[in-house]
């Protein structure tokens, strides 16, 4: 005898367009925790380079463990869920631990940055699965209306991910980053409210018996020989080695593919030449546009179309929703022709898709990579050059430990016979920060260090001030970070400290102290270098080929998993196929610890080989693997 379930409904739900009240309320709850998620991970790598100063080395390996964590985590999720809590319970749950988490990242001190991350993680375990879950209890078994509603439900999530990029981002832009992470927090309250109001229409049905709990009779499931289970498991274990190659290249986009968007790419949809760039070592877009009225903006905008950096991230959703109705009607269309592709040719196309996608990135690496350069007598003390030409520096750690730091992704050199700085590609403006900083008299650097470590234990309210009796002509705190917490008096040359000097604060102090002629030299290369940014055109194909990659791969994958998995364990190999997601996302991030150290194309030339590699290799299986599957299409 089934089991009933734990709160009353009515036995037969009230609809909307054929479908129950219910799935609305998790499209609508759904919609608004992929905003906050997806308007939050737009922001995150940008956060952590541009605000908090971090190396790309460090910033990616926190978003790696982020991102495993937050893909993996569903897995245990569901588990408390269906032992322990009930899905009504973990979503709420989870609701609550995320908007708690979106809420903390809009304070800017770093333990509410880490304990934000460590709720939303959390969050998102325990939602995410049990959203999906409960989709499915809205209908009986065998409910034709089930995949429809799926359909829709997906749609919930591609618009809040389209959505949430585009708000939080345009925050960040013209009011700063803690305004896109509140209205990430805010997105998830209006997920939970609109949850719990609705709740009452999450009529369920008993997946294993009849409506409501009553029994109702169902076909016997199919027990397949041994070898069948085997043959099966085996091919689901080499399906999910190719999808932990797919979701490492695709997963390039918050990181790599983003700072591409933010520092190489020329964001203005229908100008050839690029926004001008600040000199002020701040952030070229913050300041001056917070100041502008919200109606002239739009009049501008309309004027000179233009996105922010993060706003490409919505390139992908968006044509997931434009794209997506076609590719079903495309596979529907091949399918009453009797030339519908088997799953494994399909995940072959979507592999080599996401190799096209980074191949068309090339002749725009191409394009970027133009030579800009300048007279120079000498490099300052503090940068070197090695045997190639290479300009970079040794930067010391707190534990003493030394480590190179590359600037231009590699591609600064100095000439010291013809006593020529030269610059291939778009010079970024933490390079050109960290240049300037790196520059600064050694005895200058020395006491700044000191100064730091000085301010972190001031209280509130107290300041700390020191004499410098030596520094440059028009010694100045400009920037971001460092008028916050420095003043500087030129008459009595002093430097008061009025809070912690953080990473950010610290480099524009030091490169106020830059080398006069050195820094002529590269604002010089900073300003030329801008025109080489790329048309944001090229970034638009690639989301094209990407998502075509993806809805050949990712819907067809989940739905394999079902038809291969033993039929007592597709809860198990479901979950198979969301650790290997998770995998995947960790293992992105450890290449994009490497963008900056290497020429864009070298980098986007990885994914190509990489992908081309991997989908000639699946495609040698596809025979092999067919055979593995009995029957399975």
């Amino acid at each position: 005898m089934s089991q009933a379930p734990a709160f009353s409904a009515p036995a037969s739900p009230r609809t909307l367009f054929g479908h129950p009240l219910g799935l609305y309320t998790l499209f609508f709850t759904e919609l608004w925790e992929r905003f906050s998620f997806y308007g939050m991970k737009t922001l995150l790598i940008l956060y952590m380079l541009n605000h908090f100063f971090w190396s790309q080395e460090d910033a990616s390996g926190l978003l790696g463990t982020y991102s495993g964590l937050a893909y993996g985590l569903p897995v245990v999720g569901g588990f408390i869920a269906d032992r322990y809590i009930g899905a009504r319970r973990a979503i709420i749950s989870g609701a609550v631990l995320l908007s708690i988490g979106h809420l903390l990242m809009a304070f800017e001190p770093l333990p509410f940055f880490y304990s934000g991350l460590g709720f939303i993680i959390a969050g998102v375990g325990l939602l995410k699965p049990n959203v999906s879950t409960q989709v499915g209890a809205l209908y009986k078994p065998g409910d034709p209306r089930r995949d429809g509603a799926f359909t829709i439900f997906y749609m919930g999530i591609n618009v809040g991910a389209l959505i949430g990029p585009l708000l939080c981002d345009w925050l960040r832009v013209n009011y700063g980053y803690h305004y896109g992470f509140a209205a990430a927090g805010v997105g998830m309250i209006l997920g939970l409210i609109v949850y719990v109001i609705g709740q009452r229409h999450l009529v369920e049905f008993n997946q294993d018996a009849g409506e409501l709990g009553e029994e109702e009779d169902s076909e016997p499931v199919k027990v397949h020989p041994p070898h069948v289970i085997r043959d099966r498991v085996f091919v689901l274990l080499v399906v999910f080695a190719f999808v932990i190659l797919f979701w490492t290249a695709f997963e390039q986009s918050p990181n790599a593919l983003l700072n591409w968007a933010d520092k190489n790419t020329n964001l203005r949809l229908f100008s050839l030449t690029p926004a001008s760039v600040s000199l002020d070592l701040g952030n070229a877009a913050s300041e001056p546009e917070a100041t502008i009225p919200f109606v002239q903006q739009v009049k501008d905008w309309f004027a000179d179309p233009a996105i922010t950096s993060g706003q490409s991230q919505s390139f992908n959703p968006f044509f997931i929703i434009l794209l997506g109705p076609v590719f079903a009607w495309l596979w529907l269309w091949l399918d009453r022709r009797n030339k519908q592709p088997s799953t494994p040719t399909k995940m072959v196309m979507g592999i080599a898709l996401v190799g096209v996608a980074f191949a068309i990135l090339l002749p725009a690496a191409a394009r970027e990579n133009r030579p800009s350069q300048v007279s120079l007598a000498a490099l300052p003390p503090g940068l070197k050059v090695d045997a190639k030409g290479e300009v970079y520096s040794k930067e010391q750690s707190d534990s003493g430990a030394e480590s190179r730091v590359d600037y231009g992704a590699t591609r600064l050199h100095y000439d010291g016979d013809r006593h020529v700085l030269h610059m291939s590609g778009v010079l970024s403006d933490l390079d050109r920060l960290r240049l300037l900083a790196a520059s600064a008299p050694a005895d200058f650097k020395a006491r700044v260090k000191t100064l730091a470590k000085k301010s972190v234990d001031l209280e509130k309210g107290e300041t700390l001030s020191e004499v410098f009796s030596s520094v440059p002509p028009g010694f100045a705190m400009r920037g971001e970070e460092a008028p916050k917490v420095l003043e500087w008096n030129p008459n009595t040359k002093t430097l008061t400290v009025k809070g912690e000097i953080k990473a950010r604060a610290k480099n524009e102090l030091l490169a106020a102290a830059a080398d006069s002629g050195f820094k002529e030299a590269i604002d010089t290369i900073y300003i030329d270098s801008a025109r080489f940014r790329v048309s944001i055109w090229w970034l638009i194909l690639f989301y094209m080929c990407l998502t075509c990659g993806e809805l050949c791969l990712s819907p067809v994958g989940l739905s394999l998993v079902t038809k291969l998995a033993p039929p007592k364990q597709v809860g198990l190999f479901m979950g198979g196929w969301f650790l290997a997601t998770a995998i995947a996302e960790k293992l992105a991030q450890v290449f994009g610890a490497y963008w900056g150290k290497m020429p864009p194309a070298q980098y986007f030339m990885m994914f190509v080989v990489m992908c081309a590699g991997g989908a000639l290799l699946m495609a040698l299986l596809i025979r092999p693997l067919k055979r593995r599957m009995h029957g399975v299409t």
